[in-house]
């Protein structure tokens, strides 16, 4: 039954004799696991052709759109974060065979006559992987893929005469937007597939034409088929490439997601790992001498491999003839393994790095952690603008660090304020009473001096009485109260709020009240440490609200500037709610 319906089949489609094409192959000195890394691309390729068209079936091509649409296949869309993760690590498995497959197409001199073009077709086939590369990570439109993508376009554009254009050919003008993300969308779903269909046609042909090239210590008299034994063999190859890209793509849980693209934004850019040899080289090369590792040392490389069939032309694919033609080809694979590590070797030592690589983690995590509850119309940026967590430590950098430190924000060197780690609370409160002056608290500012502390006397005081332990922590609960801070201990509020409204009112107001509002910088302790104080101090610091207006003579050295000019004021909502939170964290 089987036999007549494949006569049947035959008989209208002839492939009987197709197969017999495909599978009687000769096999010149022999079945070899050498052979497997055209049959190993292939599948890889196979692998992201079908995870690539499932991601385009919901992925949202726009600057607004696409990384909420790479967030939902991700986190949400079931079984998305397999298919991504698959898409992911196969595109570095296709580098990587690739770059193995030209090794052994080198090492067994398969390049040389009569198989110069079909080398030269495997170099574009090359330049196209690496195509698929540059155009593929700029899709999810994070930040590692955004400045990444805008390190290579800048590349470009150094190119002499035809670099500007190139560069606002394929950014879609002079600006990185909407435009550009759909320019490398078209390039990576249509344009280089089907170039790299077509051009691996054409290799595959000519491969078949003229055969393997065989090991010169082949046995040449042995000549297998195709089928079985090599058909095997590739079939290996491609289940444990494939195998290892699955295994990867479960381990990792899917391919990693960036924090939304942000042009305003510093990030520590670093492209992907096969690139990385090449921004070590351009470490070495700086103004006017830029071209050299931009454009004139890869295309030499580039020169050298196309000329490669042309300078080996020899009879013999024996290795050791060949050495000193292939030194430039060995010399280049070893420098680039040496440069990537050096790469990451120096990154991981880079404390500065580290540091910013943190944070861009952080970053990342809370930004995905807010989309699982939706990204808004106006696009993932705005969502990451109203939310405290990332945009209060931005903020707070831009705008405070230079003066104060709260937690691993800031610069202790060039701190001038008080340390605000803690702020708000009874401890810093406390401290504050007994060491006003501590470098901590006031002894970089130019209050220095202006508050006694309630248990050390001043110079030439008389008759000064410490505070008891008893009502300094009253004062300071009662201070932390004022914040919001809940008080397991209500009397002891209570005697604060006497103590404060009866001794401290001698400099300080409270509610606006007091024994001396004509003179003195003390601040307003009603609602001290509360965020609608905080809010009110950033905003104006010179206003009743907080400290006393005619006080803060503008003349006078290191007083804490107004921000109404510079934030608006849901920026200064924000931030007065970011820094209360994280300083009663201990952050």
């Amino acid at each position: 039954m089987i036999s007549r319906l494949n006569d049947w089949l035959d008989e209208r489609t002839g492939h009987k004799k197709l197969l017999a094409h495909l599978l009687d192959e000769p096999i010149r000195g022999g079945a070899r696991w050498a052979y497997v890394f055209g049959s190993a691309l292939l599948g890889t390729f196979l692998v992201q052709a079908v995870t690539g068209v499932a991601l385009m079936t919901s992925y949202a091509p726009s600057d607004k759109t696409a990384w909420a649409s790479v967030h939902y296949i991700t986190f949400t869309q079931t079984g998305g974060w397999l298919v991504r993760g698959l898409h992911h690590f196969g595109a570095q498995a296709m580098v990587i065979v690739l770059g193995l497959h030209m090794m052994q197409v080198a090492t067994f001199g398969a390049y040389k006559k009569p198989r110069e073009v079909t080398w030269w077709l495997g170099l574009a086939l090359l330049a196209i992987t690496l195509g698929f590369a540059l155009t593929g990570y700029l899709l999810p439109w994070d930040q590692k893929g955004y400045w990444a993508t805008r390190v290579a376009t800048n590349i470009a554009g150094t190119v002499p005469v035809v670099g500007d254009a190139t560069q606002k050919l394929m950014q879609g003008g002079s600006e990185y937007g909407s435009l550009t993300l759909t320019r490398f969308y078209a390039l990576h779903v249509f344009v280089l597939p089907a170039l790299l269909v077509a051009l691996a046609g054409a290799h595959v042909a000519l491969f078949r034409r003229h055969g393997v090239t065989p090991s010169a210590k082949a046995d040449p008299s042995r000549v297998d088929a195709f089928f079985p034994k090599q058909l095997a063999k590739d079939v290996g190859a491609v289940l444990v490439v494939v195998g290892v890209v699955f295994a990867l793509a479960w381990r990792a849980h899917g391919a990693p997601l960036d924090a939304p693209a942000d042009p305003s934004s510093d990030y520590p850019a670093r492209p992907e790992w096969y690139f990385l040899s090449l921004f070590e080289l351009l470490k070495w090369f700086h103004g006017p001498l830029e071209l050299v590792g931009t454009v004139v040392l890869p295309s030499l490389v580039g020169a050298y491999l196309f000329a490669l069939p042309l300078l080996d032309r020899k009879e013999g694919t024996a290795l050791r003839p060949r050495l000193k033609v292939l030194a430039p080809f060995f010399f280049v694979v070893l420098n680039a393994v040496a440069l990537t590590v050096q790469s990451a070797r120096t990154d991981a030592a880079d404390q500065a790095f580290q540091k910013e690589r943190v944070k861009a983690d952080e970053r990342a995590a809370i930004a995905n952690r807010l989309a699982m509850e939706g990204v808004p119309p106006d696009g993932p940026l705005a969502m990451m603008r109203r939310d405290p967590s990332l945009r209060g430590p931005e903020l707070f950098e831009k705008h405070c660090g230079s003066c104060h430190t709260l937690g691993r924000y800031g610069s202790e060197k060039d701190r001038r304020g008080p340390v605000l780690t803690g702020w708000g609370t009874e401890a810093w409160a406390l401290s504050t009473l007994r060491d006003p002056d501590g470098d901590e608290r006031f002894g970089r500012t130019p209050y220095k001096g202006e508050m006694p502390s309630v248990e050390t006397p001043p110079p030439g005081a008389e008759g000064f009485k410490p505070m008891p332990k008893e009502d300094q922590a009253a004062v300071a609960a009662f201070l932390a109260s004022q914040g919001g801070a809940p008080s397991p201990d209500a009397s002891r509020v209570a005697r604060g709020k006497e103590i404060v409204t009866t001794r401290c009112t001698t400099c300080h107001l409270f509610e606006g009240k007091g024994d001396d509002t004509g003179t003195g910088l003390a601040p307003e302790l009603a609602g001290w440490g509360s965020v609608a104080w905080t809010r009110a101090q950033i905003a104006n610091p010179s206003s009743l609200a907080t400290y006393r207006e005619h006080a803060l003579d503008a003349d006078r050295k290191g007083h804490m500037p107004r921000f109404d000019g510079e934030l608006d004021a849901a920026d200064i909502d924000l931030l007065a709610r970011w820094l209360v939170t994280e300083a009663r964290q201990g952050k």
